[in-house]
């Protein structure tokens, strides 16, 4: 009977609640002196980021946030424990998640049949082509409550390369080595233009002090004229296409009148260079000489290493769907270069986190690290099993933000053609 499985699953989920709770009580991560020493890094990174200031390397222990908004549902309430006294160090929350103390939060994710079947109502809705037949009359027959581990590791970066302008030079004052000395690639000052920590990527193009100069053009060799490319300097005369060398074509009255194409002379002049065999140097714009200078490229990115630890019975979900899932933080370390987690209980999230470690992408030859941010959060999931007669689909619920994900819905029809209605954003 359904009653009989959701009294089974409520039974099920009040265990896995008492597991979680447990687990909170002893869940800890380091200290931000414990992260200081496992932070620091060599003199020659202190010299090379000497314009940045030290407090950017250093780790960063966020206070808790303020609390987030009241939950949709007025039954799912936060457990009254007290993780603050239980060894449990929140450092800020993960992706703008804007969220409180955990433990306000943990265990809190139990829905009833209505709200399930609500949610699952509300996501057919916004589905083009599917039927909202099986989400409003088929029956629940199983709630299963699960749970899963997302670790990042996110690497922000700073890459600096130098390239080569050059346009034509007209005479004047240039910005050279009589100047002042040219500053290094990585002696350039740029904290005016530094980005928001851990933002995707930001490019700018930085002209490099005291590295003008004037400098001969090799497309003239400093002449100021280059071959004709249509005529190939041969200037030499290409028959009119409308009179075919005649110098004469004919009236509607079959008379015979002067081409006003080539003025009767049957032949025409190279239009490129009029006959001359020469044209002006478009790269030095007929002067000679080129300005040059040195252009520093310095791109800001955050290199993301991404790892979903799940329950068996979540495992069919994509990692995408964790991914964008919002979770509650079980720690957020940010460092020079982030080491494990350290939960003194738990091997696994230990584990974890060392394969999130590992698994560290790799950072361009050209490019630094300025700093790396390591979040593991957990994700409450729950897996429905709705039925009707023989035929029966089952669906999840993920995240605090309650993101439904279903592979197989039974009432659609759109023959597969609604991402591509999502894609075109119809």
């Amino acid at each position: 009977m359904p009653g009989d499985g959701a009294a089974a699953a409520a039974s099920n989920s009040d265990d896995r609640m008492e597991s979680s709770r447990s687990y909170e009580y002893y869940t800890r991560v380091p200290t931000g002196e414990e992260v200081r020493l496992g932070s620091k890094f060599s003199e020659t990174d202190n010299d090379r980021f000497s314009c940045y200031p030290p407090s950017l390397h250093g780790a960063l222990v966020g206070s808790p946030e303020s609390d987030p908004p009241h939950l949709p549902f007025p039954h799912a309430s936060s457990p009254s424990n007290d993780l603050s006294q239980e060894g449990f160090v929140y450092q800020g929350g993960h992706n703008n998640y804007q969220s409180g103390d955990p433990s306000r939060q943990i265990g809190s994710w139990v829905l009833d049949e209505v709200e399930i079947r609500q949610l699952l109502i509300n996501h057919v809705g916004h589905k083009c082509c599917w039927g909202s037949a099986p989400a409003r009359r088929w029956k629940i027959t199983s709630i299963e409550q699960c749970f899963a581990y997302v670790g990042t590791l996110e690497t922000f970066i700073e890459k600096r390369e130098t390239v080569i302008e050059k346009e034509p030079y007209f005479g004047g004052e240039i910005d050279g080595r009589d100047k002042g000395k040219q500053l290094g690639l990585w002696e350039l000052d740029l904290r005016a233009d530094f980005p928001q920590l851990f933002i995707p990527e930001k490019k700018v193009r930085i002209k490099i002090p005291h590295s003008e100069a004037v400098q001969r053009c090799d497309d003239c060799n400093s002449r100021g004229e280059t071959t004709c490319a249509f005529c190939h300097g041969m200037m030499q005369m290409t028959m009119c296409p409308e009179c075919h060398g005649a110098g004469l074509v004919k009236d509607q009255d079959d008379s015979d009148t002067i081409c006003t194409m080539c003025m009767g002379k049957g032949m025409q002049e190279c239009a490129s260079c009029n006959s001359r065999g020469i044209v002006k140097c478009m790269a030095c714009a007929g002067h000679g000489s080129l300005l040059t200078r040195s252009i520093a490229v310095v791109r800001w990115k955050t290199i993301y290493t991404k790892k979903v630890s799940t329950t068996s019975s979540a495992a069919s979900v994509p990692d995408e769907v964790f991914h964008n899932a919002r979770g509650v933080p079980l720690c957020n370390i940010q460092a020079y270069q982030c080491t494990p987690a350290f939960f003194p209980d738990s091997y696994h999230l230990n584990n974890f986190s060392s394969q999130v470690i590992a698994s560290r992408a790799p950072v361009p030859h050209s490019a630094q690290v300025i700093t790396e941010r390591h979040i593991i959060s957990f994700l409450p999931v729950t897996r429905v099993i709705m039925a009707h007669q023989k035929r029966s689909f089952s669906f999840y619920i993920v995240g605090y933000n309650w993101d439904i994900f279903v592979r197989d819905y039974p009432s659609r029809f759109c023959w597969g053609l609604c991402c591509c209605f999502e894609w075109l954003k119809l």
